[in-house]
């Protein structure tokens, strides 16, 4: 199964729920894409995919000032499951973060 496409993030976080767009492509066998949050999209890092794991990194703009978030997840379909890991004081915190994939529909007027 492919993770290439744009998946909707929610984190649910103490400071409330936080939103991201996720956009994942691969160029030439090679997993890459941006995470845009409130601020500039930012390019991942270390970003991988095996059967059904994917995982990534980026630096977010978050309410606690920028941290370098990462990921790790199973995918299932249109949506990615299991945990957030974030680093945070050197410390890593495990939040719920609900992550599922833009589907994009069409009407008839699409195609005039």
């Amino acid at each position: 199964m492919s993770v290439t496409g744009t998946w909707n993030l929610t984190l649910n976080s103490p400071l409330g729920d936080q939103a991201a767009r996720l956009d994942l492509h691969d160029t030439g066998g090679v997993l890459q894409g941006t995470l845009t949050g409130k601020g500039d999209p930012a390019p991942l890092q270390r970003a991988a995919y095996d059967g059904s794991v994917v995982s990534f990194a980026a630096d977010a703009d978050t309410p606690v000032g920028r941290l370098n978030l990462a990921f790790s997840g199973t995918v299932s379909g249109d949506s990615m499951k299991d945990l957030q890991e974030q680093v945070f004081a050197g410390d890593i915190a495990v939040a719920d973060l609900h992550i599922v994939r833009e589907i994009l529909t069409s009407t008839t007027e699409d195609f005039d």
